[in-house]
């Protein structure tokens, strides 16, 4: 035994250490399960990434992330029915969350937020009905993908927030109406397309454009048609004869991956400055990576419809306050701990200080396999049993693909940047 230090101290103090290395082996597995993943995608084939994903056993507090991942490397596989199952499973798990426990209360505040159930942003929660709808448009269920776009309409009702209201959500929406025939429904969906993008600066795609035009004018719209009229100019209403039109709607890259960075700030109650762990993305270093649709020799440029990306951004931009007012709360609550310790015994205190510096971790957790753009665009090509189609994105190489376009009014094509899709879906 140490001279001058107890051996209840001891045995306390070795508790504490453990109990530190514990809390941060959970972290350490919790959070390469969701940056790991993303990092595993560059390096590694999708079945390759799935079969890890697959290989994993998450902790409770993490299997909506977990199910979230999967459902959405399923998707890029072509996995359509296995993705909704998972994304279904994930949507189950989220709606749990909406109930904080006392037992997350209690960890979250002394130790730190990964011992919080996963909870999806308001974005991740809306884009899950739009991979969904995807999904059921890609096996040409259109009533179920109507439902997804119903789901999607709501929760961005319920969510009352401007942050939920996505473009690509209404865009779908609008094409599983226009699908349908449903035109009023369809209209209502695209001009509220048209209003996200306008809210976020992005430019209209053409594809939206044509439809905005088109529909307000068969809808007898004459004042909006006008306006959209002298916005975007006229637009062709039918297509030549003897071709189709395929919609082409193409989910590119990853989202950022959120890093952890420690940084001081004064903590009022305690009288001196404090460091404290919080997520972060690395900026941006240019415009971001789109593709592009080639029909034999004939470009097509593929319309930004959703920046992911930023939406992730944003998201986390708008938890900070929350976040530092949280650590600080726990940091001050450590230290009462601290304190506690340090009258027990001089050791315990020491002992109990570190253990309080290595548990403050950030939340680096998300839906860290969701595209970082999804990009829309419509090709009018020839009715043929042989038609070259490629997809074309800075450094990745995409073997061209042989379809077989079919008379009918639209055709759809479901592709990513990490695997060609030769499957036209007919409507």
């Amino acid at each position: 035994m140490l001279k001058g230090i107890s051996e209840t101290a001891l045995i306390a103090g070795r508790g504490v250490l453990l109990l530190a290395l514990f809390v941060l082996q959970g972290c350490a597995l919790s959070q390469y399960q969701s940056t790991g993943m993303s990092l595993y995608l560059d390096s590694h084939s999708l079945t390759e990434t799935l079969a890890k994903l697959q290989s994993q056993s998450p902790e409770p507090r993490d299997l909506p992330m977990h199910l979230l991942n999967l459902g959405m490397v399923n998707h890029l596989i072509g996995n359509y029915q296995r993705s909704n199952q998972d994304l279904e499973a994930a949507k189950r798990a989220l709606e749990k969350v909406q109930a904080i426990s006392v037992k997350e209360g209690l960890t979250s505040s002394t130790l730190n937020e990964t011992f919080n159930d996963y909870s999806a942003t308001h974005s991740e929660q809306i884009l899950l009905h739009v991979v969904k709808a995807l999904n059921y448009l890609a096996q040409n269920d259109l009533s179920a993908a109507r439902v997804e776009a119903l789901q999607s309409d709501l929760l961005i009702r319920e969510l009352a927030e401007e942050s939920a209201d996505l473009a690509s959500a209404r865009f779908i929406a609008g094409l599983i109406y226009e699908l349908n025939q449903e035109w009023s429904d369809a209209m209502i969906s695209y001009r509220k397309a048209e209003q996200a993008l306008t809210r976020r600066t992005l430019p209209i795609p053409a594809v939206l454009q044509v439809r905005l035009v088109n529909i307000s004018q068969q809808l007898g719209l004459e004042q909006e048609y006008q306006q959209y009229l002298a916005r975007f100019g006229p637009q062709t209403a039918s297509l030549p004869e003897g071709y189709a039109e395929v919609l082409v709607i193409s989910l590119n890259g990853k989202v950022p991956v959120k890093q952890q960075r420690m940084f001081s700030i004064y903590a009022p109650a305690l009288g001196h400055f404090v460091t404290i762990a919080q997520p972060y993305y690395l900026p941006r270093t240019g415009p971001l990576v789109t593709g592009s649709q080639h029909a034999g020799a004939h470009p097509l440029a593929l319309g930004l419809l959703e920046d992911v990306d930023g939406l992730a951004r944003e998201a986390l931009q708008a938890g900070e306050a929350k976040r530092v007012a949280l650590s600080l709360s726990r940091i001050v609550a450590k230290h009462q701990m601290v304190k506690k310790a340090r009258k027990q015994d001089p050791l315990l205190g020491l002992l109990t200080d570190l253990a309080s510096v290595l548990t403050e971790v950030a939340d680096i957790r998300s839906w860290s396999l969701l595209p970082a753009v999804i990009q829309v665009g419509t090709l009018q090509l020839p009715i043929g049993p042989d038609i070259l189609l490629n997809t074309i994105y800075p450094g990745k190489s995409q073997p061209a693909q042989r379809v077989e376009v079919k008379s009918g009014a639209m055709q759809l094509l479901i592709t990513n940047s990490y695997r060609p899709s030769s499957q036209l879906i007919y409507y």
